[in-house]
C-alpha cells in the first residue's frame, strides 16, 4: 500500500530529514543526450542533471538492468524507488520507459522516478503516467533565454543541433512541461546549478517560474567546476545561502542534495556503485 504522504520524508531526494527515507536505485540505461550543458564533461557516461555531473561507469543494457534490480532488490527490503537520471537524458532514450514499465509489472510495490532536462517532459506525461511514476526531477538553471543560451552549449529539439537563438523556446518547454505532468498529479522538483557571473541573480526568478508552475520543491546546488567552467570558482557559501533564501520565498528548498551518479544503490551518501 502506498503511504499517502509520499514522496514528503520517504523519497531521499525530497526530504531534509532522512530518518525513514526509502533506499533508492538509479538505474544507467539512458546513453543520448540532446543538450550540452556547460558544466558538463560527459566523462565516464556523464548526466547533464548533477551537477558534478552524475556519472555511470558503463551503460546497461535493458535486460542486465531488470536482472540487477531484482538482485538488489531480493537482498534489499527498503529499496522502494527505480529511478533513472542518465547517463544520458532519460527522455531521449527509449530504454527509460522499457525499463520502467517492466519494472511496473515485477510483484513489489515500487514507486518510480526520473530526472530530466524538460525538453521532452510534456509529450511524455502520459507515458510517465500510466507507468506510475510520481516523482520527476526537472533540470532548470535559467529563466531568461539569454542566460539559457549560457548554460546550454546547443540544444537538440528535433535531430539539428542548435546553437544559438533556442533560449526562449527550451524555457518554455520545460515550464509547459511541469505545468502537464503537475495537473497530472506528478510531484515536481527542479535542479538549478548556481553558477557565479551566469545566473546567481536568477535563482529567486527561477523559483517564482517554477512554483507557479506546479513545481513542489527546488535544489539549488553549487556549481562543481567540471566541462567548460572548468576553471570557474564554484559559489561561495554566503551565495548560495542567499540564493535558497530568496528562492524560499516562493517554493521549499532541498538542502541534502548528495550529488548521485547514475549507476547507484542505497541512500544518497551513503550509495553502492552497481
Amino acid at each position: 500500500m502506498h503511504i499517502d504522504r509520499y514522496p514528503y520524508g520517504l523519497h531521499p531526494c525530497w526530504s531534509n530529514d532522512h530518518t525513514n527515507v526509502w533506499e533508492r536505485i538509479h538505474l544507467p540505461v539512458a546513453p543520448r543526450c540532446n543538450v550540452k550543458c556547460i558544466f558538463c564533461d560527459r566523462h565516464g557516461g556523464a548526466s547533464c542533471h548533477m551537477p558534478v555531473p552524475g556519472r555511470a561507469y558503463r551503460v546497461m543494457k535493458v535486460e542486465e538492468a531488470l536482472v540487477r534490480l531484482q538482485e538488489e532488490l531480493a537482498k534489499r527490503s527498503n529499496l522502494r524507488i527505480v529511478a533513472i537520471s542518465g547517463p544520458g537524458e532519460p527522455l531521449y532514450n527509449n530504454q527509460t520507459f522499457e525499463v520502467l514499465e517492466n519494472a511496473s509489472r515485477l510483484d513489489y510495490d515500487l514507486e518510480f522516478c526520473l530526472s530530466t532536462n524538460g525538453v521532452f517532459l510534456y509529450d511524455s506525461v502520459p507515458r510517465l503516467a500510466r507507468i506510475g511514476v510520481r516523482t520527476v526531477t526537472v533540470s532548470m538553471s535559467a529563466v531568461r533565454p539569454s542566460t539559457a543560451e549560457k548554460v546550454y552549449e546547443w540544444v537538440k529539439f528535433d535531430r539539428e543541433r542548435i546553437f544559438e537563438g533556442f533560449g526562449e523556446t527550451i524555457i518554455q518547454r520545460q515550464l509547459d512541461g511541469i505545468r502537464r505532468a503537475a495537473a497530472e498529479g506528478i510531484y515536481i522538483k527542479v535542479n538549478s546549478v548556481l553558477m557565479p557571473g551566469i545566473n546567481v541573480s536568477e535563482m529567486e526568478l527561477i523559483a517564482k517560474e517554477v512554483a507557479k508552475a506546479g513545481a513542489k520543491f527546488h535544489n539549488i546546488m553549487p556549481l562543481v567546476p567540471c566541462g567548460t567552467l572548468k576553471d570557474m570558482r564554484p559559489p561561495s557559501e554566503e551565495e548560495l545561502a542567499s540564493s535558497r533564501a530568496q528562492a524560499a520565498r516562493y517554493i521549499g528548498q532541498f538542502l541534502e542534495c548528495k550529488a548521485c551518479r547514475s549507476d547507484v544503490v542505497g541512500i544518497p551518501g551513503h550509495d553502492t556503485i552497481l
